[in-house]
């Protein structure tokens, strides 16, 4: 091969590696440099192929590195792998920098890789100065006899005395980095959830204002409710709102003399039957009163009828608009439901977007009559987002050789039907 031919060659092979990339094979040097005859281009061609096996190795090597492989090596006379040599020797000392940090060690300090050191050493200054908040804190709190509690700028646990982690049950690790509306102070006095953005005790944290409440509940580990009073006062650091500290006791004793045992055990009753979400019953306490029913229709023969019904496509909706509307979505359809039954009949989420009635002394005929009546409300109301929604039902009713399963299972059955049938329809299994 002339020198012409050798150059067109390597061009094709470098062009066919700009376009598509190395490959799995890598960069091949397309000549064989023992078929040259040219002593002296022979030569060039030897050059070409170790500077190809270069590149080769080199890009093996920073994949590898790529991948977190602080282990790859590559040749020592290979000089494109030189920069990524200092790299890896870099990324190891910082790993293992890293790795003193997490065991305690607050005094590394990074000398390289530019702005990540800034970034990397600000993390270990700001973790200085949080350790020394938190040993001055448990100094003056361990010995109180009231929880305490200290929270970031956005409501995130980040200390806690003894004496809180008593009177919740959790021990710190449980509840650090957790937002303390979402765990701790949750519910109100009546067991009901917030709604996103009406917590006054969180609002008071996010916008730096003091709060103080002599009637108010945390949800213990447990998730009973433990009345309490406490007092929020923001915290500052330069001027600049910086969290907030939070002292509180539990006043059990005194609620007890202002009001019944019976208050307190329908309180507790009604947080284990309800279904926190929508506040209609939850699948539990459907099942209680399912078995009653049963018993009650085989004794005296009367009919009982179950409708179960699921949202159609609702993970559209979640996919579409966010679950904070899917959350809404099923808010007012069990209200919408709700309002269209009658006292006797029992309402229950059975799960996700699926829910259930129990309809005593309601035959079969009446049943569908009721599905359709709350398919036709359902598909012609205006939900805040999306603004229409359908659902499928199924309708079961008692038969004497029925037990809480059975019955469920047909009426589920139905409304499997009614889902492959093209949904927005009510199907029965007599």
């Amino acid at each position: 091969m002339d020198h012409r031919e050798i150059l067109e060659e390597i061009d094709t092979c470098l062009k066919t590696a700009i376009g598509h990339g190395l490959g799995s094979k890598g960069l091949i040097f397309p000549v064989d440099p023992i078929t040259v005859e040219d002593e002296e281009l022979r030569a060039i061609c030897n050059r070409f192929a170790t500077i190809f096996d270069m590149i080769n190795e080199s890009y093996q090597y920073s994949e590898r590195l790529a991948r977190g492989d602080l282990s790859a090596k590559s040749s020592r006379n290979n000089i494109f792998s030189m920069p990524l040599k200092g790299l890896q020797a870099s990324l190891a000392h910082m790993t293992w920098q890293a790795r003193q940090v997490a065991e305690g060690d607050l005094n590394q300090q990074v000398h390289f890789l530019g702005e990540f050191s800034y970034s990397f050493n600000c993390m270990i200054l700001s973790l200085r100065e949080k350790e020394i908040i938190k040993q001055r804190l448990k100094q003056i709190t361990d010995v109180l006899g009231e929880g305490v509690l200290l929270v970031d700028s956005d409501g995130k646990i980040i200390f806690a005395n003894p004496e809180a982690m008593r009177l919740l049950g959790y021990s710190f690790d449980e509840i650090e980095g957790c937002l303390i509306h979402e765990v701790i102070h949750k519910q109100q006095p009546d067991g009901t959830l917030y709604n996103s953005g009406e917590n006054p005790f969180f609002n008071a944290i996010v916008s730096g204002n003091d709060y103080n409440n002599d009637d108010g509940v945390f949800t213990c580990k447990s998730g009973l409710l433990m009345p309490i009073s406490f007092a929020c006062r923001a915290v500052f650091k330069n001027e600049t709102r910086d969290g907030a500290v939070i002292a509180f006791r539990d006043i059990t004793v005194q609620k007890k003399n202002l009001q019944s045992l019976e208050g307190i055990n329908e309180l507790l009753e009604k947080q284990a039957s309800t279904d926190a979400l929508t506040g209609i019953f939850n699948r539990m306490k459907f099942n209680q009163t399912l078995t009653s029913e049963i018993k009650r229709a085989k004794r005296y023969r009367v009919a009982l009828s179950l409708i179960l019904f699921d949202i159609d496509h609702f993970k559209q909706v979640n996919d579409s608009y966010g679950h904070l509307s899917g959350d809404t979505v099923l808010k007012h359809l069990a209200r919408l439901v709700a309002s269209n039954l009658r006292e006797i009949d029992i309402f229950a989420r059975w799960g996700g977007e699926e829910f259930v009635i129990q309809a005593p002394e309601t035959s079969l005929e009446s049943a569908i009559k009721l599905a359709e009546k709350l398919r036709s409300k359902i598909e012609n109301y205006v939900f805040p987002a999306p603004k229409k929604i359908t659902v499928s039902f199924g309708v079961a009713t008692f038969r004497s050789s029925d037990n809480d399963i059975t019955l469920v299972n047909r009426a589920d059955e139905a409304l499997y039907r009614a889902k492959e049938g093209g949904r927005n329809q009510v199907v029965s299994h007599a």
